[in-house]
Parts: structure tokens; C-alpha cells; sequence
């Protein structure tokens, strides 16, 4: 059994985890503090500054946006008593090297004790948040929250997963189906709750009217750039199709425009994290798409970009996308049939010239299935306390009436 304790320091075995169950006041100083020291401590590194995911992440944990985060909690929740849950478990994806911090920390922000497994699969991004992480939760100052983190890094592992489970008063899983639905055959306490994050498609609508009068095309690139190849276009925010929404020769000339300029940026960008092994897997999705429902493929100049156009949603074959800068792409006259075939697995929608008037008016209108998030594109990757339809902040709580 290989397992590795990250923190507490001062147990050898799963069997001597003791984690406090009391809960802290929510948004505490002394969580405020620990966040945002976490968070200057990657600001002020430059081994950090090379991947912009992480600096991203502490952007986010910095004071100021702790303190937005804090006001939201206290106005939702104004003269109710809202306290921690306890106990939370967060099971952590391989894919998404930030995601189990921003969990972690909103759970943490609500007062929660919190047992973090993390994947024994090593990647540069993880052993630098983990050292920093350690290095500031070990510090004196810290010494209440030492016993309230439990840091475990472990494969698959039934045994230890139910033994961390049933410690837990929350079990958060993030990762695919396959992995979702087996650890929800392991029990937990039956006084706790559970969320689940399983795999989840997301794509972008862009009004192809709206892009060919724009005068800085450069901007949008750049952003639909971050929110498609930052972790291997695998999040499940992650843009994985764009929809052009307009008459016909404006969505042709929109395309032209779009893709060329693409192309050109992510030349120059290089993405070292596709290798040639992925280059491969997407000419085999690309091939078996073609030959299950006779679509056409558009080649580009580089072996980052692959296009695949579809005449309608529902020739989407999610298991096939394999990321790494493989796109499907729709052209529609309207926004309508979009949303009305969305599915419960779309996750974030990413939108471009559409006014949030619009957007809000055809989801009442349509009442699609899917959809959890309709955001600008250069968002699609920003995380927030209202993830899958849940509000975290809630999840993480329990409400005590007086009467």
C-alpha cells in the first residue's frame, strides 16, 4: 500500500489521523490570514510565474477577493446561523492540478476541518503548491489549523478512501463517471452529504455579426486561447466546441478570420504540454468521428489545432474528444437549437457578442436540461463558489434554526 502523509507531520499511518471535528467561526482571521499568505507566497516566486494557472489561482486567494467572498457569505446569509458541516473529504482529479484548493479553501473559509486525498501521480504544478501549502501551514501562527488539514497522497485505494469517508461529514468527488459512480459504493456516515463533480462538456457561442465588426480580435484569442489549452483542454470548463451564431457568409468570414488568427497564436505559443503522443489521439478520434457520422474535418497548418465540423448538437461524441486543442464546430442561424439540445453534461457556456439580457431571457425561454454557467470567454477556467449548480458556501454549511 503506498501512501504518502503530506501533513499532519507527526503521523506514520492512516490509523493515527486524528482530525478535529469542531468547526472555526466562518471567515475567521486567522483563515483569512492563512489564505492570503498562501497566496503572496506564490505571487512572490518566480518558479510559480511559468505557469499561469497557479498565479491565477493566487489571484484569487489574495485578501481583497477573500474579503468579496466574505461579504457575499454574510448578506446571503444575514441573521441565519450558518456553520461548518465538520468534517470534509475532498477526493481530488488527476487532470485539474489547482482544483482541490479552491475546494479546500472554500470549505476552509466556513470554519471545515478538511482531509485533502490527493493523486499519487506527480506533476511540477502540485509539488510546488504542496511545498508552499506545508511551509506556511507548519508555521506557529498556523498551530490551530495543523490538526484541522490532512494533506494524503494514495492511488486507488478503496481501503483508505473508506477509512478517510467515514471520518467525513462531507465527501466531495471530483473526476470522471467511471471514478464517480465506484466511490459512491463506499460508504459514508449517514449523517453526511455528498457532492459530485463527474466529467462534464463545455463550448463556446460566438455571434458571428458581432466578431467581424470587432477591432481587436488579438483579445479574444488570447482568451478563448487560455480557456481551451490550459490543462490540456480537459477541465470540464475547458471550451470543446464553438458554435457561430448568424446568417451563413457572416459565420463563413467569422471562421475564416477566427481560426486563421488562432492558428498564427498558438504557432507562437507552442504548447509544450501536447506532445506527439496527443497529436496521434486526436487523428484517431478524428477518423473514428468521420467514419461514425460522415462529418468533415478541417485541416489546419499545425498539429495543435484539429477541427471538426458538425451539422447539429447531437453528433457529439463526448468519450471520443481526447483535448488537447481538438475542436468541434456548429454553425446555427439561432441560439435557440443550442440550448435547447444542451444535455445535463454541459457544464459552462462561453459567450462572445451576446448581451447577458439575451442569454438569461432564452434560458427561461428554452428551460434547457444543461447548462450550470454562461460566462464571457476568458472566464471559462475561473473558478467560483457556484460550481455545477451548487453554491459551495451552502454545501460546506449547516443551518441551526431558533425559534
Amino acid at each position: 500500500m503506498s501512501i504518502t502523509i503530506v501533513t499532519p507531520k507527526n503521523i506514520r499511518s492512516i490509523d493515527e489521523l486524528l482530525i478535529e471535528k469542531r468547526v472555526i467561526e466562518p471567515f475567521s482571521d486567522i483563515l483569512i490570514s492563512f489564505v492570503n499568505d498562501v497566496s503572496k507566497a506564490i505571487l512572490k516566486d518566480s518558479l510559480f510565474r511559468q505557469y499561469p494557472e497557479l498565479m491565477a489561482l493566487a489571484f484569487w486567494m489574495r485578501k481583497s477577493h477573500i474579503n468579496e467572498l466574505k461579504n457575499y457569505f454574510f448578506q446571503e446569509k444575514k441573521d441565519k446561523i450558518w456553520i461548518g458541516r465538520g468534517v470534509v473529504f475532498h477526493i481530488a482529479p488527476s487532470n485539474v492540478d489547482t482544483i482541490f484548493v479552491y475546494s479546500w479553501f472554500i470549505s476552509l473559509l466556513v470554519g471545515n476541518s478538511n482531509i485533502l486525498r490527493i493523486s499519487s501521480k506527480e506533476n511540477i504544478q502540485t509539488e510546488l503548491l504542496l511545498n508552499v501549502i506545508t511551509q506556511i501551514l507548519h508555521q506557529d501562527k498556523y498551530d490551530i489549523l495543523q490538526n484541522r488539514v490532512a494533506i494524503i497522497r494514495y492511488g486507488h485505494n478503496d481501503e483508505i478512501t473508506k477509512k478517510l469517508s467515514l471520518q467525513a461529514d462531507v465527501r466531495v468527488i471530483w473526476g470522471g463517471d467511471n471514478t464517480v459512480n465506484h466511490i459512491r459504493t463506499i460508504p459514508i456516515k449517514p449523517t453526511a452529504t455528498e457532492l459530485t463533480f463527474a466529467d462534464k462538456f463545455s463550448f463556446a457561442i460566438i455571434k458571428s455579426e458581432e466578431l467581424l465588426k470587432s477591432n481587436n480580435i488579438q483579445s479574444l484569442i488570447e482568451k478563448f486561447y487560455n480557456d481551451s489549452f490550459w490543462f490540456g483542454q480537459m477541465a470540464c470548463s475547458s471550451i470543446r466546441l464553438v458554435g457561430w451564431i448568424g446568417e451563413e457568409d457572416d459565420n463563413k468570414n467569422a471562421q475564416n478570420i477566427f481560426w486563421s488568427a488562432l492558428n498564427e497564436y498558438v504557432l507562437k505559443q507552442q504548447p509544450e504540454e501536447i506532445a506527439p503522443a496527443d497529436i496521434v489521439n486526436k487523428l484517431v478520434a478524428e477518423c473514428s468521428m468521420a467514419i461514425e457520422n460522415r462529418i468533415e474535418i478541417q485541416k489546419m497548418d499545425n498539429p495543435y489545432i484539429n477541427i471538426i465540423k458538425i451539422r447539429n448538437i447531437d453528433e457529439v461524441n463526448e468519450e471520443l474528444h481526447c483535448g488537447t486543442g481538438l475542436f468541434y464546430e456548429l454553425e446555427s442561424n439561432s441560439l435557440e437549437d443550442i440550448f435547447l439540445y444542451s444535455t445535463k453534461k454541459n457544464q459552462t457556456v462561453s459567450y462572445y457578442g451576446f448581451k447577458k439580457i439575451e442569454l438569461s431571457s432564452l434560458i427561461y425561454k428554452k428551460m434547457p436540461e444543461g447548462i450550470d454557467r454562461i460566462v464571457p470567454i476568458g472566464q471559462s477556467l475561473d473558478f467560483s463558489y457556484i460550481w455545477d449548480g451548487y453554491d459551495l458556501f451552502r454545501s460546506f454549511c449547516r443551518e441551526i434554526e431558533i425559534v
